[in-house]
């Protein structure tokens, strides 16, 4: 471009010089002169063959051959040949660099012949000489001049067109993969224009999703930085910035929902899920709804905030989360929650699961509540049924408990939740140094630290049958190191001291499931299934629905 206006002021210097010092180049008339002898040839025929065999006149002989042909130099010639040569000007630098090669040319041809034509019939009928070869000479020099310059120019405007939609093409590319990063790096050396700034904007869309607002506030300020009208950019980056205002810059921690009310902003996005409302809260994260945009399925999303962990427990505890995760997708049980998916994102882990209709067990773990006592031991059972087959499978739980059981009491479903994640309840621990999980329903062992096996998750669902049953627990304390203390070296409280209507074999498989010592459990969960059944059917005449 720089090239091209110095060439620009070139043609107007020239246009300049030609105007003031015109008269002081003998040559820049020589068109003029010919044009003259091509008048006087036309109005005497008899006489034109001997007229390219003499000489063109000198300039000083030509105001005597107007005198003696009879020509005159009109007032508005003089203003006539100015205008003409500016138009010229305007024409090769303001015109010329618009147009296609071939039409600057043509357009060019037609100006110069149609002053050529003007000044032989001013001649020849009207008797008038308006002086015009200089301007139709200026004209033919600055065209070979722009043409010679703007050739290369526009080889250069094209491959420059030929990169930009490249780079708009590879950031398409990027941006299908989720290289945000790499498709901004691909366009910001683009031109604004209109599939560049579109671009921008779905990047922008995408970091709002992935909560990064810092990186989309950044993008947005770049798109209305050329372009202040640009779709609903300003709406956006007005709420964005409230939002990252009000979180940190964009972060969450564990007690706070993605979802956010403002109407400008994206709901935010976990890998592919679109988030739509918040489900629950746990001890180490929430519960969403999402949904699946590729199949339109329904999905719960239970979250890992990494803010709750110490930065050195981070890399052991995202392997150990993603290991336990990739075991509890291999289940498929009937009563278990089939995990889909597992992912990462800059702050927090997730796993997307079955979106299991009807509300957690703790829901009918409270006195008004309760669920009849025949209905608590078919739902006992039936979870022994699926622990049974996760334990086949190598997969301990290690986090039995009412609130990782849905339960629809219209239809009778029942999933058993969070397999997963729920070892990292048992051996993690927090920045305040407390141990994550339900230490009310932990068995003794998991309280130690010592290694567990499946019947520390019998151990967890005979106290969660004693909830269910009593909206109690075997232990009572204010305090984790009492209630640690009491579960390690002191006796249950028996079911029926709360519920004396019991029948017998609540209290025997109860304290059974409940013993300290694991050898002293049940052997099997598909043993404590049967005991559970086989009471089922003798008290209450019933059996254990599927």
């Amino acid at each position: 471009m720089s090239r091209l206006f110095s060439l620009r002021t070139l043609v107007v210097g020239l246009a300049v010089l030609v105007l003031v010092f015109g008269e002081d180049f003998s040559w820049l008339s020589s068109l003029d002169r010919l044009l003259f002898v091509l008048a006087q040839s036309l109005l005497h025929p008899a006489s034109a063959h001997l007229r390219p065999l003499l000489p063109l006149p000198s300039e000083s002989a030509l105001p005597s051959l107007l005198a003696h042909a009879g020509m005159d130099n009109p007032i508005w010639a003089a203003p006539v040949e100015r205008g003409l040569l500016i138009a010229v000007t305007l024409l090769l630098v303001g015109i010329l660099p618009r147009l296609r090669t071939g039409t600057g040319l043509l357009l060019s041809l037609l100006f110069a012949v149609g002053m050529v034509l003007a000044q032989v019939a001013l001649q020849l009928y009207g008797r008038h000489w308006v002086p015009l070869g200089e301007v139709t000479t200026f004209l033919a020099a600055g065209l070979i001049v722009m043409l010679f310059w703007l050739h290369p120019h526009r080889q250069i405007d094209e491959l420059r067109v030929s990169l930009q939609d490249t780079r708009v093409r590879l950031g398409k590319v990027l941006l299908q993969q989720g290289q945000l990063e790499e498709t901004l790096a691909a366009v910001d050396a683009c031109a604004p224009t209109a599939d560049a700034l579109a671009l921008k904007y779905d990047v922008a869309i995408r970091q709002e999703k992935r909560r990064d607002y810092e990186s989309a506030i950044r993008v947005y300020r770049e798109i209305v930085a050329v372009r202040k009208q640009y779709k609903d950019v300003a709406e956006r980056l007005e709420a964005l910035q409230q939002v990252d205002a009000g979180s940190g810059g964009g972060a969450l921690d564990g007690t706070r929902t993605l979802v956010l009310s403002e109407t400008a902003v994206s709901k935010p996005t976990l890998g592919r899920y679109e988030i739509q409302r918040e489900l629950g809260r746990g001890a180490m994260g929430v519960v969403y709804l999402g949904r699946d945009p590729h199949i339109a399925r329904s999905v719960a999303i239970k979250t890992l905030n990494y803010d709750q962990f110490d930065p050195g427990q981070l890399k052991d505890l995202k392997s150990r989360f993603f290991r336990e995760a990739e075991a509890a997708g291999r289940l498929s049980h009937a009563n278990i929650i089939t995990v889909y998916d597992v992912g990462e994102e800059r702050d927090l882990a997730f796993i997307a699961m079955d979106f299991a209709e009807g509300r957690p067990l703790s829901a009918f773990a409270k006195t008004k509540s309760l669920l009849p006592v025949a209905t608590v031991y078919d739902i006992v059972a039936r979870i022994a049924d699926a622990l049974a087959y996760a334990h086949e499978q190598k997969v301990i739980h290690r986090d039995i408990k009412p609130a990782n059981i849905i339960y629809d009491p219209q239809t009778g479903a029942l999933k058993v939740t969070d397999f997963g994640i729920a070892k990292l309840s048992d051996d993690s621990r927090t920045k305040t140094g407390s141990v994550l999980g339900s230490p009310l329903y932990m068995s003794p062992e998991q309280l130690k630290g010592q290694k567990v096996s499946g019947a520390s998750d019998l151990y967890s669902l005979g106290v969660t049958f004693f909830k269910l049953l009593t909206a109690e627990t075997p232990y009572h304390a204010d305090t984790l190191a009492n209630l640690t203390y009491q579960i390690l070296n002191k006796r249950p409280r028996s079911v029926r001291e709360f519920r004396p209507d019991l029948p017998a074999s609540a209290v025997r498989i109860i304290n059974k499931a409940i013993q300290k010592d694991p050898a002293k459990r049940f052997a099997s969960a598909e043993e404590m299934a049967d005991a559970v059944r086989k009471a089922l059917s003798r008290e209450f005449g019933r059996e254990v629905s599927c």
